[in-house]
């Protein structure tokens, strides 16, 4: 099973996930980044939502594979 990456990027300001996660697939993967940006998102007010975060998932050769920014995941979730 393949294990991805999911970096957080904000601005200039890159953080990086170091354990990653074993999931199936890419879309396994983008629906988690989904999820953990509407909970990041949920925690915190309003004014200082995380409008300018993004998920970089990087696969285990470091190549980046999905961006998958926060306001786009919140979004698709105020969707479904």
């Amino acid at each position: 099973m393949p294990r991805y990456y999911f970096h957080v990027r904000e601005g200039n300001e890159l953080r990086r996930d170091a354990e990653g996660v074993d999931l199936p697939d890419l879309q396994a993967a983008r629906a988690r980044a989904v999820k953990e940006a509407c909970r990041r998102w949920s925690e915190t007010p309003p004014d200082l939502a995380h409008n300018d975060q993004t998920f970089e998932i990087g696969d285990d050769a470091g190549r980046t594979v999905l961006t998958v920014p926060f306001s786009e995941a919140f979004a698709e979730r105020a969707v479904t």
